[in-house]
């Protein structure tokens, strides 16, 4: 699923995010179902229960689970690998206070963040 715009992040988290997209994204980002389903700040067995009964995420975790998913989508062009990308995302960056900026990934404006660095790696600048 591509969100190229904020509008359509607010017209897809309206209509709902299914739990395909998470599971999608849990073999996109290589991270383990804990890792993600905390990001989104819900328990493994939560995202079990969405999906036996059918639910889709809120708006809160349905936005930044879009947000992340575009974030994977990125890291992997701009490091021209995912594995290359989830390597970045493990290792103490100097733009996150030498944090690991996986760290940062637990809210939209921290997944802004690493999306900002991204940009600038793009652009040729040292992160």
């Amino acid at each position: 699923m591509e969100v190229r715009d904020d509008f359509q992040v607010v017209y897809q988290v309206d209509k709902g995010i299914h739990i395909d997209l998470f599971d999608e994204l849990l073999k996109k980002s290589g991270l383990q179902k804990q890792v993600l389903s905390a990001l989104l700040g819900l328990d493994p067995r939560t995202i079990d229960n969405y999906r036996n009964k059918g639910r889709s995420f809120g708006a809160l975790e349905g936005e930044l689970l879009l947000k992340l998913n575009e974030l994977f989508e990125f890291g992997a062009e701009v490091f021209e690998s995912s594995k290359v990308f989830r390597d970045w995302l493990h290792s103490p960056a100097f733009a996150f206070d030498n944090k690991q900026p996986l760290d940062f990934l637990k809210s939209n404006t921290g997944v802004d963040l690493v999306m900002q660095a991204l940009l600038r790696i793009a652009h040729g600048y040292v992160v």
